[in-house]
């Protein structure tokens, strides 16, 4: 807790194990941190207790996650299966680039038992301990040196190694009184297998689970390649009969998901080519605008490639997100280049001087979009993981728009385009649908100009159009803090579920097991349902898994439906609500914080444990009545049952006995120990040491076991007392605190609004004094994200006007031009009430979008009216002129953009999630604020005029 950068310090301890989690601030080094973590570990090494295994140290990453889940079934027995998958596979899977870990679940470990019958031992006056310690000394081999003759050298060796279980059962054992007795005489001795532990299934089958875990610096797409080619050759040298089967692959997700990207990155291309071949009437100029697109994503992919970025969900999101956007600049040059040419310019001339006449104001566009998206790449905290390259991926894409737009879109105007009459006369069949459309355009911008005459004639008239502005602000934000609820980030639709299922502590593994197949015969009613995955105990190969306890399993379900997969979630919990004794939790796997992680976790803290725990359990049945949340649970277990000894310290000390000797004689009787390994044909198996099964299956015969001591052998019950009782399970501490946590998944509502009910319903309980509560999870996530983002957002802005003041020399007027940015919020709260979605960062990213695209339409106009004023025009003269001249290329970019949008807030592929939420905003706000801007600008310009530097001279000039 002392280290620098430590954010949160979490610890869960059970029996045999405890592991610390260390969060540290994402700007911190992780593998310096390791390092840190590693030097304070080691310097507490001391006050361990002697027989603590060496800790590990384990950097977890958001990014290095399980990407592929193998099955391994087939008619030989599990232990053959287990020893290929344990022998082969996990080598030859550990080779391929990209894999940090090769995980195993299920299967049965083999080892050599030997089972000491108790009633054999006492008749010689025997442990379980000596037995241990003699086998261990006899599997040796030991190098005695060398012996040099004249001629040759020969090395010594004692070659003391077991051969054969034989050997080891022919071991004879010194007894009292000088004699010797077999080892075989005292034991069982026989090859075996360890204890199970852990259970694999695939689709009712028994297999051996394989979890593949990429590094966090790995691609998944390339990584799983790469296992797939390993698996196909591995196929060859199965055992006969035996199959791999992937049970599970993340990466067909990504793959699907960026497919479907460019599909809708090419389908808004050709949407946005067919508008602009509506607008220009020329397929002249709409190759143009259609090359400059697909130009500019290739070049974009030549700076991704130098900064190391791949091609990803995240990098190919940003290039459709800006379809639309990346084409605007070249169509406002293509459409001054056009109006030139309706003026009888040449195309040459044409050419320059409408690309030179709008450059600043096209310069302007693009720097604003470059300075709002810059600060996105820089965000902090988990945020900042997310968009750090869709900021980099969108800046280098304007950059090379603004170039694209500024070279090669004149040079093909001056080869390509033709003059107004020359145009006219190749217009063909389509002249009278293009003299239609002209009409229809004159008289749009015949109706503008009348209107935004009768806007500008009356300060009254502007100051409407202000207060309905106003009115019409407020009710979007009255709309989003009513209606549209708030979540991290939106559940993707894999076509997984997980069912998690806990029974009472004490629960043996078999009985798991039959409860688990109760489940999958359940599940197997639901015909969407295609394959289920089963696990009981083995941890579920997380990277800081204590290993989960016999008593949980989990089901990954894989349902093939055109329904949406979360659908079928209240279907399986209807399904498996009968289970008896049975916790169960149904979700989807989560992207972020984990699989099956529940989006909101309430942390209860306080200094009793009891106390605490019964406050917890009033607030979860509290959170539990609240409408919407599902799966509420608290990390509180039931004692589990356990056999205490406590021993008697005046009865151990007349005996010269302390209480290690005592727990070492018990442990070794019960778990056993292993002092030595059994080699046969290159394989090492461990040497088991222990009590016979029915000497350990009853917890009263234990009170026999007998302690060896100067007097003789003694029973452990003289030594102490034995009873029945139940034993904490886990014990969770978090900012060195006794806590708590409480689950709750989301059946309905938003994640903000929940959380806002748990808050009050908490508040309620008036927790006492030492006592308190924390809402964490996704929600925590959520907050911080906000955060981040409203931050990025000042600075937008603020970057902003600071590009706008330069370019447009005077400080009043950006702030004229930034009038706008509440319009895109405007049109964004409407865009999401209307399509039913949530506010979550891919919906607050377009946000922030806004700030750089809705300004566009203000840049055209006012470039337009300074040069117009600046050669003589009053300013409404100039307003009145701009304005309408502008309006067309106003309507062509807006509607380009939210045409080329259009794919992305229809999709329903994978990835959708993520792209529909950016989509509508953006469109939204795109739309709503260009119709608002087209009035409210000119209004705001003429009422700000006046405090702008040197306006009153220019004025009077201009009546000169």
């Amino acid at each position: 807790s002392t280290l620098a950068g430590v954010t949160g310090l979490t610890s869960f301890s059970r029996e045999n194990v405890s592991v610390v989690v260390v969060e540290f601030d994402y700007d911190v080094n992780a593998d310096l941190a390791a390092i840190d973590v590693k030097d304070k570990v080691d310097a507490l090494r001391a006050q361990f207790p002697q027989d603590v295994q060496p800790p590990t140290i384990q950097k977890l990453d958001i990014n290095a996650m399980s990407i592929v889940e193998l099955a391994l079934s087939g008619p030989q027995p599990l232990d053959a299966l287990y020893d290929f998958a344990d022998q082969i596979l996990r080598d030859r899977l550990a080779r391929v680039d990209g894999v940090a870990t090769v995980n195993i679940v299920g299967g049965r470990k083999r080892e050599i038992q030997v089972l000491v019958h108790p009633e054999r031992l006492r008749a010689y006056g025997l442990t379980v301990t000596d037995l241990a310690g003699l086998v261990g000394a006899e599997n040796l081999n030991v190098p005695a040196g060398r012996v040099t003759e004249p001629v040759r050298e020969f090395s010594v060796r004692v070659a003391g190694q077991y051969t054969s279980v034989e050997e080891i059962a022919d071991l004879p054992v010194p007894v009292q009184g000088g004699g010797r007795i077999r080892l075989g005489d005292l034991a069982t001795v026989r090859a075996g297998f360890a204890d199970v532990r852990e259970i694999a299934r695939y689709n009712g089958q028994p297999t051996v689970n394989i979890s593949i875990q990429k590094r966090a610096d790995a691609n998944t797409v390339a990584t799983a390649r790469g296992v797939m080619a390993a698996v196909d050759e591995l196929k060859t040298s199965l055992p006969p009969g035996a199959e791999i089967r992937i049970a599970s692959d993340r990466s067909a997700f990504i793959r699907d998901a960026i497919q479907d990207i460019l599909t809708n990155i090419l389908i808004g291309i050709l949407l946005t080519t067919v508008i602009l071949f509506a607008f220009l009437h020329s397929w002249r100029g709409t190759v143009i605008a259609a090359v400059a697109m697909p130009a500019t994503i290739v070049a974009t992919f030549l700076a991704l490639d130098r900064l190391g970025f791949t091609i990803n969900v995240m990098t190919l999101m940003a290039l459709g997100i800006t379809v639309g956007i990346l084409v605007t600049n070249t169509i406002v040059v293509l459409e001054n280049i056009y109006r030139r040419l309706d003026q009888g310019a040449p195309p040459h001339e044409a050419a320059e001087e409408g690309t030179a006449e709008i450059g600043v104001a096209v310069a302007a566009s693009a720097l604003t979009n470059v300075v709002v998206f810059t600060p996105i790449a820089f965000m902090k905290g988990i945020i900042g993981q997310f968009f750090y390259a869709f900021g980099l991926t969108v800046v280098f894409a304007t950059l090379v728009s603004l170039f694209i737009s500024f070279t090669l879109a004149p040079l093909m105007a001056a080869r390509l385009l033709r003059t107004y009459e020359t145009r006219k006369e190749e217009e063909g069949w389509l002249g009278f649908l293009w003299k239609r459309f002209d009409r229809g355009y004159a008289n749009l911008e015949g109706d503008y100009r009348r209107a935004l005459g009768w806007v500008l004639s009356r300060p009254r008239n502007g100051w409407a159009v202000v207060g309905a502005t106003t009115v019409l602000a407020a009710l979007a934000l009255l709309l989003q803090v009513k209606f549209v609820g708030g979540e991290f980030m939106p559940s993707q639709d894999e076509g997984l579920v997980e069912v998690s299922l806990e029974l009472p502590p004490g629960t043996p593994v078999h009985r798991t097991a039959q409860v688990v197949e109760r489940a999958e015969a359940l599940l197997r009613e639901i015909p969407e349902v295609t394959d289920l995955l089963v696990t009981v105990g083995g941890g579920g190969g997380s990277m800081f898994s204590m290993g989960s306890d016999v008593n949980q399993a989990s089901i990954l379900v894989t349902v093939e439906s055109p329904l949406p997969t979360e659908t079928f979630l209240p279907r399986i919990r209807e399904l498996l609500a009968p289970l008896p004794d049975a916790e169960i939790t149904v979700s989807l796997p989560q992207s972020m914080g984990g699989g099956g992680q529940a989006p909101l976790q309430v942390l209860v803290k306080g200094p009793d444990q009891n106390r605490l725990e019964e406050l917890a359990r009033r607030a979860t049945s509290a959170v539990a009545e609240i409408p919407g949340l599902v799966d509420v649970r608290n990390t509180i277990e039931d004692p589990k049952p356990e056999v205490v000894f406590r021993p008697d310290r005046e009865r151990l000390r007349a005996y010269g006995l302390t209480v290690g000797q005592v727990g070492s004689v018990l442990r070794a009787s019960i778990e056993g120990v292993t002092p030595a390994v059994y080699r046969e044909r290159g394989e090492e198996r461990d040497i088991r040491i222990r009590l016979a099964e029915e000497a350990r299956s009853q917890a009263d015969e234990l009170g026999n076991l007998e302690v060896r001591t100067f007097s003789g052998m003694i029973p452990l019950r003289s030594l102490g007392e034995l009873s029945l009782s139940g034993g904490k399970t886990t014990i969770q501490r978090d900012e060195k605190q006794r806590t708590v946590r409480i689950d709750a998944h989301i059946g309905s509502g938003s994640l903000t609004s929940l959380a806002t009910a748990i808050r009050t319903t908490l508040d309620r309980m008036d927790f006492p004094p030492g006592y308190t509560y924390e809402i964490t999870g996704q929600f925590e996530m959520f907050q911080e994200s906000l955060t981040e983002m409203l931050k990025a957002l000042l600075l937008a802005i603020v970057l902003t006007y600071v590009v706008l003041a330069m370019i447009l020399e005077s400080v009043v007027h950006p702030v004229t031009i930034m009038i706008t940015l509440p319009l895109g919020g405007v049109g964004a709260a409407f865009a999401l009430f209307l399509a039913g979605s949530n506010l979550n960062i891919f919906s607050m990213m377009a946000i922030i979008m806004l700030v750089g695209i809705v300004v566009n339409n203000a840049i055209l106009i006012l470039d337009y009216a300074q040069n117009l004023r600046a050669k003589g025009q009053t300013l409404v003269e100039a307003l009145l002129e701009a304005a309408p001249a502008r309006l067309r290329p106003i309507i062509m970019t807006n509607v380009a953009i939210a045409v080329a949008l259009l794919p992305q807030a229809l999709g329903s592929g994978p990835g959708a999630v993520y792209r529909v939420p950016m989509a509508i905003v953006t469109m939204g706000g795109v739309l709503v604020s260009a119709v608002f801007t087209l009035f409210l600008i000119p209004v705001i310009y003429q009422k700000l005029d006046r405090f702008a530097f040197g306006a009153h001279r220019r004025e009077r000039e201009a009546r000169k």
